[in-house]
């Protein structure tokens, strides 16, 4: 049984959702494959992008004739089939769901109305060379990932960021409603500041149904949920309610030179604002004709 982010429930409602849209077409990205068995399962995971114009109406949304970027990661593991597609732009641009101001790359106003998804590529190929010229990421992934832990609650640079993400390349594409952010200093203000604030007591040892491998030069991540926390600071205009967040993530790294270059990041953000607000929850579920 494949688990989906919301608000679909199987795939009888996700293929029904592909339908109300024209012209179709599906960008592959990335692909890794664990080299691990467990449980005589071979882990596997893949980001891709489907763009289509939204041509029919979907539940309690009218079709508008615009053409919309769908970022989709999926894996496959010992816990099960995985699929999350960020559909924030989607709900964003009918007014379902805040968006913050990101520099977005080329476009740098705040809420520009005229503002898209866009696809990112790889900036480097997945390496196929084998033996012991064949490029790892895992211990790059792991110190960064270190250093994600070692947040001394003050200071973004406790963290060393700079000791395992080359700078001048650093993408970290996130959901439409964070934005694509390009570089360190985008990263930090636009993504990681306000989520630490967001939820100051993450913890990823907690996270469920959480596998990460790396496959040569690129390396792959689910977490539903990703880690246990609680909504401590206003995030995207919700203040706390004292509630747990949901975090359904999916990451995608590539590495080149003991360094991470491409982050392709997958996190439910609708579901995540409908766990810390009541209001909001309602709002939703009402609009698209959700019920659990």
């Amino acid at each position: 049984m494949t688990a989906y982010s919301y608000p679909f429930k199987d795939e009888k409602e996700w293929k029904k959702f592909w339908k109300s849209f024209d012209n179709v077409e599906r960008t592959d990205i990335l692909e890794v494959n664990s080299k691990a068995v467990i449980n005589n399962v071979q882990c596997e995971g893949k980001v891709y992008y489907i763009t289509g114009t939204f041509a029919r109406k979907w539940r309690g949304l009218k079709a508008d004739k615009q053409t919309y970027v769908f970022q989709i990661g999926e894996h496959k593991n010992v816990h099960g089939h995985f699929i999350n597609c960020d559909i924030s732009e989607l709900l964003a641009k009918n007014d379902l769901c805040p968006w913050q101001k990101s520099y977005y790359w080329a476009c740098p106003s705040s809420m520009d109305p005229h503002r898209k998804n866009t696809i990112h590529l790889p900036q480097i190929e997945k390496n196929q060379s084998t033996g012991i010229a064949r490029q790892n990421c895992w211990d790059t992934l792991w110190g960064m990932i270190q250093g994600l832990r070692d947040y001394d609650g003050k200071s973004l640079s406790s963290m060393n960021m700079k000791d395992w993400w080359d700078l001048d390349r650093m993408r970290w594409v996130g959901p439409f409603v964070i934005g694509h952010l390009k570089g360190l200093d985008e990263f930090q203000e636009y993504h990681q500041s306000r989520f630490l604030e967001f939820i100051p007591d993450r913890n990823g040892l907690d996270g469920k149904n959480k596998v990460i491998f790396s496959d040569g030069n690129y390396a792959g991540l689910c977490g539903h949920p990703s880690m246990s926390c609680t909504h401590k600071g206003e995030y995207f205009g919700f203040k706390p309610e004292n509630r747990q967040p949901r975090l359904f993530v999916m990451d995608f790294w590539s590495c080149e030179n003991n360094r991470l270059v491409d982050n392709w990041c997958q996190i439910d953000m609708i579901d995540l604002f409908r766990s810390i607000n009541s209001d909001y929850e309602r709002m939703i579920d009402e609009t698209l004709h959700y019920t659990r």
